[in-house]
């Protein structure tokens, strides 16, 4: 069985630089029913578990806080998150799981096969995304190449342009730091320019790299997240990272954009050293937890005094 049909030479040729939907066909494995997630959730290491809720801020609607799930079994987890206002990510879980790491096996070989791209089985991870019915992902874009196969349920993603106005370069550069948890200050104006996919169960959506989206959505809704680097994106990475560096700790401006080759060729492999040597860990956000899991309230959630998330 194959997970994804066979590309057209057209379809090939616009992978990366164009938003596209294909079908796929992951559920047939069964491995993404409500038995076989909560196994896996009972078995995959909490640390790479992050269950998060929706909450309210200003610049970022809908933002994610991280709520303490300890005490609940798997089960537990997916009963929860049909009832309340939950987004589950189980971090690696393709890349990681033995059972699910022979799909993701063949995944790669097809995605490779159809995009004509082979290098990126080296550095692929693939989390599991679990989300309630109410659920929302907000205004964000990822610093890696970010594929969505959605697999139960209805969910609609809205995906924006890349210039400025859309993903500034400072808040990239935030997200590249550690700063921002990958979000992007949102005005509603934007869904001007918003190109709206409603996904059903066996889509998979594609768009060029650090476009910016977000999710509402419909029902409860279970699909995987594919994420890798390509020599481009790690370069263009590198360089941002360390325009954010400059801008941070010298005061200077300077711009991606509107930069030089030579000046690129400079800055990646330094960029590359820097993040290695880790000259961003006094900029890293901490990861504050504020709720706690509670079946007995309407949203299976309780507020909880603040306390850095160590588990």
């Amino acid at each position: 069985m194959r997970i994804m049909d066979e590309w057209s030479a057209f379809q090939s040729k616009q992978y990366g630089s164009h938003i596209q939907t294909f079908r796929h066909y992951l559920r047939e494995t069964g491995l993404f029913e409500d038995d076989a997630l909560a196994a896996l959730l009972d078995r995959h290491p909490t640390e790479l578990i992050d269950v998060c809720t929706m909450t309210h801020h200003p610049d970022f609607p809908d933002r994610h806080s991280t709520v303490d799930f300890r005490g609940c079994s798997g089960a537990d987890l997916i009963t929860l998150a049909k009832q309340g206002r939950l987004w589950i990510n189980v971090r690696e879980a393709m890349s990681r799981d033995p059972e699910y790491m022979a799909v993701m096996d063949r995944t790669y070989a097809e995605l490779a096969e159809n995009s004509g791209d082979h290098r990126i089985r080296h550095n692929c991870r693939g989390g599991i995304l679990i989300s309630s019915p109410t659920a929302k992902v907000p205004y964000h874009c990822d610093p890696t190449v970010t594929l969505l196969w959605h697999i139960r349920g209805q969910k609609r993603v809205f995906v924006y342009p890349t210039t400025e106005t859309f993903r500034p370069e400072h808040a990239y550069e935030a997200i590249l730091l550690g700063e921002e948890d990958q979000d992007l200050p949102y005005q509603p104006e934007f869904e001007k320019e918003a190109k709206v996919f409603d996904l059903e169960p066996g889509t998979l959506v594609s768009w060029p790299h650090t476009s910016p989206h977000r999710v509402e959505n419909q029902t409860f809704c279970i699909s995987m997240v594919m994420e890798f680097s390509t020599y481009a994106s790690s370069n263009r990475n590198a360089c941002m990272y360390v325009n954010g560096l400059m801008r941070r700790r010298l005061g200077q401006g300077p711009s991606y954009e509107a930069s030089h080759l030579i000046e690129r060729a400079l800055k990646i492999p330094a960029g590359h050293a820097l993040r290695r040597l880790g000259a961003h860990k006094d900029f890293i956000r901490q990861d504050w937890v504020r709720f706690k899991l509670d079946g007995e309230t309407d949203e299976a959630l309780r507020a909880i005094e603040p306390v850095l998330r160590d588990f």
